[in-house]
């Protein structure tokens, strides 16, 4: 049964009617038959679900502790003619990277006093900072499988991004150089 007038403006299923199109009056259904009522509420849900779930991924990501760097490359996007920093090689490689909670404790430029961590999904156009020129076969090609890659974001200095392959290597870039880690075992 419909109502009619002021006392259905807050009501699902409310909608204007006007027999002759020139006195359009507020009519309201039984609660629940609005369907942009019904998309409203199901978009909602979802959106609290899928905040819920990544939220949880990223709670669940533990990439504290002791890393070290195993290796170094050419970036994708570098000139291949391109030399590496030198100074880079030799501070790096071999070195270990530790992530504590209030700070990283690496060899300069990757030294941070006070981080703060963020840990997001990112897709490989994003990686490296979006430097990546064809994205998708260059992350494959890289080692990175599927769409989304667990990237932690330091908030340092420098802007350093960790890329994760999986829970125990990860890369980072540094003057057109990718660099490797490996979390270090006990």
């Amino acid at each position: 049964m419909a109502t009619a007038g002021k006392a259905c403006l807050n009501q699902p299923g409310r909608r204007l009617v006007s027999p002759d199109m020139k006195h359009p009056t507020l009519e309201c259904d039984k609660e629940g038959d609005d369907p942009v009522n019904k998309a409203a509420t199901a978009a909602l849900a979802m959106l609290a679900l899928y905040s819920l779930s990544t939220s949880t991924h990223a709670a669940k990501f533990d990439f504290l502790g002791t890393w070290t760097v195993t290796t170094s490359e050419p970036a994708p996007w570098a000139d291949a003619k391109e030399k590496p920093v030198a100074s880079d090689l030799k501070a790096l490689i071999g070195h270990s990277v530790s992530f504590q909670a209030d700070r990283i404790d690496a060899p300069t430029p990757l030294k941070c006093r006070k981080p703060r961590y963020e840990i997001k999904q990112y897709t490989p156009d994003m990686l490296f900072q979006g430097s990546l020129t064809d994205p998708k076969p260059q992350a494959a090609a890289l080692g990175f499988a599927g769409n989304t890659i667990p990237t932690v974001e330091t908030g340092c200095e420098g802007a350093f991004d960790f890329h994760f392959l999986n829970a125990d290597n990860a890369m980072f870039g540094l003057n057109n150089r990718i660099y490797r880690i490996q979390r270090s075992k006990p």
